[in-house]
């Protein structure tokens, strides 16, 4: 593909930045809807390389050639682009200036889209009740473009962001809601997919349900498969992992086909998850690094509480509390409360 990255730069260079964006761009090297270079290749730093020619001032002001909807769509990709390469806070004043335009323009898939990511981004910076707010306002725009997958997906955002708060009935509602929008429209495919299915089964882990789970990312996983999304990929194998026994081989393999996938989609966001959930010092030391110079506060707060297990089975329990208290500190300036449960029993655990 270098030849079609070097058209973008000439393209750039010669002043036919529309041609650029449209025809090499979007069409040769995005592949439309597809989203080769992203989705299939994991290539978001090289995305950002190429996003970036089209900006006079990155990542708010485009170049003025470009059409409106040209402007909105790159301010967009960059945000996201952004987000994947670990730069949060670079990709906030992008991702709301796109959702803003596109409103504004009453464009309401992209806006739902938009909003929709400003709520990821929101939920994975720690900010929980904005998350919240954006998610909602993705679901109106979705609902207002008539796209039944919007419509279906944007639900689990709220309910995603519901989940990570505590508010757990009211996240199972929406999911449901969701799968019952997802059923009605495909039949053949009834249950939730990619992103949307691994926040669904994120939760059902969270209550038990292990064999629904398994059920469930095992079906999903073909789907992703065949369609070689590398972030699907990586989600279902840690979907599995988490569901087979803790320290078996069967989780074993799973969580490391999940970080080498997760790896490969170049979604350092998502990254932390798996490392997370195979908890090796090693694995918790990046998560660390990632956490900390990109200021996910969620996975720092899980780091200090998987630091502290650790600390506690190995008999410190000096630095299990001090890891304790960090963690205690971040869930109540976040509203994280999913993990106060954990919380209190890791507090219960340390001796007196």
């Amino acid at each position: 593909m270098t030849p079609l990255f070097y058209a973008v730069y000439h393209g750039w260079r010669a002043g036919q930045h529309e041609a650029a964006l449209d025809d090499v761009y979007l069409d040769r090297i995005l592949r439309g809807k597809e989203f080769f270079l992203t989705k299939k290749l994991g290539a978001l730093g090289t995305d950002l390389s190429l996003i970036a020619n089209f900006f006079e001032a990155p990542w708010i002001r485009p170049v003025p050639i470009l059409s409106s909807a040209g402007r909105a769509w790159v301010i967009n990709e960059a945000g996201f682009a952004l987000v994947a390469v670990g730069r949060l806070a670079d990709a906030v004043e992008p991702t709301r200036a796109a959702a803003e335009a596109y409103a504004k323009a009453h464009n309401w898939r992209y806006a739902a889209i938009c909003y929709s990511n400003l709520g990821d981004l929101r939920l994975t910076l720690g900010d929980i009740s904005e998350a919240v707010a954006a998610a909602r306002q993705s679901v109106v725009f979705s609902d207002r473009s008539g796209d039944g997958f919007q419509s279906e997906n944007h639900r689990t955002d709220i309910a995603n962001a519901l989940h990570q708060s505590g508010s757990l009935a009211e996240a199972m509602h929406l999911f449901a809601e969701a799968e019952r929008l997802r059923a009605a429209r495909e039949p053949e495919h009834p249950i939730l997919f990619g992103l949307a299915g691994y926040r669904y089964c994120d939760l059902l882990l969270d209550q038990g349900q292990i064999t629904d789970v398994v059920r469930r990312s095992s079906r999903t996983l073909l789907i992703a498969q065949q369609n070689h999304w590398l972030l699907d990929i990586g989600l279902d194998h840690l979907s599995l992992g988490r569901a087979y026994p803790s320290g078996s081989a069967e989780a074993a393999q799973q969580l490391n086909q999940a970080a080498d996938f997760l790896r490969r989609a170049g979604t350092l966001h998502h990254l932390p998850r798996a490392l997370l959930a195979r908890g090796t010092p090693h694995d918790l030391d990046e998560v660390f690094r990632i956490a900390t110079r990109s200021g996910m506060r969620l996975h720092l707060t899980d780091y200090h509480l998987a630091s502290a297990r650790l600390a506690l089975a190995g008999g410190d329990s000096a630095k299990a509390r001090e890891h304790i208290e960090k963690a205690a500190a971040l869930i109540h300036e976040t509203g994280y409360h999913r993990r106060d449960a954990e919380l209190a029993k890791l507090r219960a655990e340390l001796p007196a």
